[in-house]
């Protein structure tokens, strides 16, 4: 069995700013969700391989346990502890980068 993924609050109010944005500039309700979607079905994979994305280049002091990838222009920023992946942040990857 893997490891269960949970979504820290502030990463769920950037979905939801994210969803906002989407949908203001689509017009379309069902583009914004799938928008979402995509994002929040993406981090099915950590459950089973944690470990199939790089290290987390903006964490500092990073002990291994963190990483990101991206999603559609976003990055996913994500920490392995020993029962789940607590997903940080998500961030559109065209912000310059900013160290945590």
């Amino acid at each position: 069995m893997g490891k269960k993924i949970i979504w820290s609050p502030s990463s769920l109010r950037q979905l939801e700013i994210i969803h906002q944005d989407i949908l203001q500039l689509s017009k379309s309700l069902k583009i914004a969700d799938g928008f979402i979607d995509d994002i929040i079905k993406s981090t099915d994979i950590l459950i089973s391989q944690p470990d199939i994305y790089t290290l987390d280049d903006n964490k500092i002091k990073n002990d291994g346990s963190y990483r990101s990838y991206e999603i559609r222009t976003y990055q996913i920023s994500y920490r392995i502890l020993t029962h789940t992946i607590r997903i940080i942040r998500v961030r559109y990857s065209g912000k310059e980068p900013r160290q945590h």
